[in-house]
């Protein structure tokens, strides 16, 4: 076995050996998805279709230490310790399956392997002693139509179990265990309903041991950690589940590895890895990256850190995701006569780290750098050379102008007169939604700022709730059927529109409330007719600023177009307990409840949205943003 190997391998004779994850390889990625549809596809193999393969190990031998195997009546002296080239996700999944199986004494002890992580050394601390708490968790919350349905994107009751599991394991809060923790739990889920016998079981784990085999290529002993590397390069370069970011590391260690005398490339390349780590393992907490980057669409292919890579060598839209590793790529083969052209490259990605988690820190710089990302006036990168060379107080100022200039944004009216927009007067739900949307967001986000505290505003909820805007008093809407429920309607549009206001439409309320049905209304030609154009009166006021607030997309929903005290009822309730009646999860945002509270207002009743209480919320909203909002 000095020489390279390649054999077909079943399951059952992995035993004995030790796989080593290496300090270039990317962490664990399986999931919902991945792990249902590995477990379906071996319970559904017949013998008869043949074998069921599995992709291959690529493994380099760390030992000249050897087991006997016997392959095919064949007996042969396999390396015990193999470094995992490629192959780390199927491995790593094969040994959470038979380590639960075990678990429920489906299988024996004989069955093992180890894996062990060069640098990610609390993923194997926690695969060696905590895994077993995984096949203990409660898990009553998920449901058989987790599993049977195959909805490979629910993952809400999954992430609720992980929340409450990392509370008890805060040291293990990493990507890999959570990764770990989704997989062995559908794991659990799908043995409970599909081996729903002993026979059924004994069947499946025949299947898995013996008609499942992986391909296994051995590298020669001799090879360098240099070509190892190189193998994992040219292997996973063209695979589109590799990202940019877990090429580019690779590459970095194999720099670092050719360039550096060979007492230091161990420490050297130990201590990038950590680094490397512990930058991803910050961009993974969403209140971070959701105030840089609220883009739901990009950087989904589980690593972050490829945004600084993309920031750093000013990536635009029309590359692709793996431009920044073909910049470095070329860099390697082009310039091996530079001492340290990847160590300075690093660093600067540690700096440009260092800098953001700066601004996080920094309340103001926070919330404003995180209003412009989100509302998407400015991306972060446009933000970073607007702050070249600036202090702290000259970043604050520079960010507000950015704002300010935004809000300069002019349009023109049928008349081709120029106005405003972000004139509050201007701002129409139906006109210029995308601008009300960003005045009502900023009325929020200075609430934080202005009341000094040490909570954030909250963006990563702002992105994945998907705030929206509300009408407080709903529009006409068109679909009620119920009479005493359109006179109140009315009533309320009514008071909304004219209260305080001395006017001869009074009267018309007063007639309504005399009708008994619809039929009633219409049989009246007159008043149907004065009412018929009060409604439509009523639509433009509607969309203004004084009728609106922000609310997360399942409120809203529950919402729909409930009258103002039952809006009120249910917009406390659902802040009280975090989540709408349908168990759905909630974030009220700060002013949507004051606006539903009136603090604005010392005279006022929690039974309508008056004239009174819309012009008093409005004054509010341009008195915080007096300093942004146009003349």
């Amino acid at each position: 076995m000095n020489k390279n190997t390649i054999l077909l391998l079943p399951v059952n004779e992995l035993q004995g050996i030790t796989f080593e994850i290496g300090n270039y390889q990317r962490g664990y990625k399986w999931g919902k998805k991945e792990i249902l549809e590995l477990l379906n596809d071996v319970n559904e193999h017949q013998e008869d279709s043949g074998i069921y393969c599995l992709q291959p190990l690529i493994l380099k031998p760390t030992t000249t230490e050897t087991q006997k195997m016997q392959i095919d009546a064949e007996s042969i002296e396999m390396f015990t310790k193999s470094e995992v080239i490629d192959g780390q996700q199927r491995i790593t999944t094969l040994f959470l399956l038979l380590s639960y199986l075990e678990f429920i004494n489906a299988i024996d002890s004989s069955w093992k392997y180890e894996i062990d992580f060069s640098t990610r050394t609390h993923s194997g601390v926690f695969l060696k002693t905590k895994l077993p708490e995984l096949f203990t968790f409660n898990i009553d919350e998920l449901q058989d139509s987790d599993v049977t349905e195959r909805n490979y994107n629910n993952l809400g009751t999954v992430n609720k179990l992980w929340s409450d599991f990392i509370l008890k394991h805060k040291d293990y809060d990493t990507v890999d265990v959570y990764h770990f923790f989704v997989v062995s739990l559908f794991i659990r889920k799908w043995c409970e309903i599909v081996l729903i016998n002993k026979d059924y079981a004994d069947g499946f784990v025949k299947k898995l041991l013996n008609d499942v085999k992986v391909i296994w290529y051995s590298l020669d002993l001799a090879m360098n950690n240099d070509r190892v590397i190189e193998v994992f390069l040219n292997n996973n370069k063209g695979k589109i589940k590799l990202t940019s970011s877990e090429l580019i590391k690779a590459l970095f260690i194999l720099d670092m590895k050719r360039k550096e005398v060979q007492e230091l490339t161990d420490l050297k390349v130990n201590q990038f890895a950590l680094e490397w780590d512990a930058i991803e393992k910050s961009l993974q907490e969403d209140s971070f990256w959701y105030f840089i980057q609220p883009n739901e669409n990009l950087y989904i292919e589980g690593t972050r850190i490829d945004y600084l890579f993309d920031l750093h060598l000013k990536k635009d839209k029309t590359q692709d995701d793996l431009f920044a590793y073909r910049f470095y790529e070329k860099n390697y083969n082009q310039n091996t006569e530079q001492s340290h052209p990847f160590a300075e490259e690093w660093e600067k990605i540690v700096q440009l780290h260092n800098k953001i988690v700066d601004w996080y820190k920094d309340p103001e710089l926070y919330h404003y750098i995180g209003y412009l990302t989100n509302t998407h006036i400015k991306n972060l990168n446009q933000i970073i050379e607007k702050l070249k060379g600036k202090n702290k107080n000259d970043s604050k100022t520079k960010l507000k102008i950015l704002i300010i200039e935004a809000f300069k944004k002019e349009a023109k009216d049928d008349n081709k007169n120029v106005y405003k927009i972000y004139n509050l007067d201007n701002l129409h739900f139906e006109k210029h939604k995308a601008e009300t949307q960003k005045v009502l967001l900023l009325h929020n986000v200075l609430y934080y700022i202005n009341n000094i505290s040490e909570n954030k505003f909250p963006f990563e909820l702002y992105v994945n709730m998907k705030w929206s805007i509300e009408h407080i008093i709903p529009q006409n809407p068109k679909e009620i059927t119920d009479f005493e429920l359109y006179k109140n309607w009315f009533g309320e549009q009514f008071k909304f529109q004219y209260e305080g206001k001395e006017l001869e439409k009074v009267d018309i309320l007063y007639q309504l409330k005399t009708k008994k049905s619809f039929e009633d209304l219409n049989a009246d030609k007159i008043l149907s007719g004065q009412i018929d154009e009060l409604v439509k009166s009523f639509a433009n006021r509607t969309h203004q600023i004084n009728n609106l607030l922000l609310l997360d997309k399942y409120t809203n929903s529950a919402l729909q177009n409930d009258l103002f005290e039952e809006k009120r009822k249910k917009i406390l309730r659902f802040d009280r307990n975090g989540q709408t009646d349908s168990g759905m999860p909630v974030f009220i945002p700060v002013e949507t409840l004051n606006a539903f509270n009136k603090t604005f207002n010392e005279k006022f009743s929690y039974t309508h949205w008056t004239n009174n209480d819309g012009e008093a919320y409005k004054k509010g909203i341009e008195e915080r943003l007096r300093e942004f909002l146009p003349n």
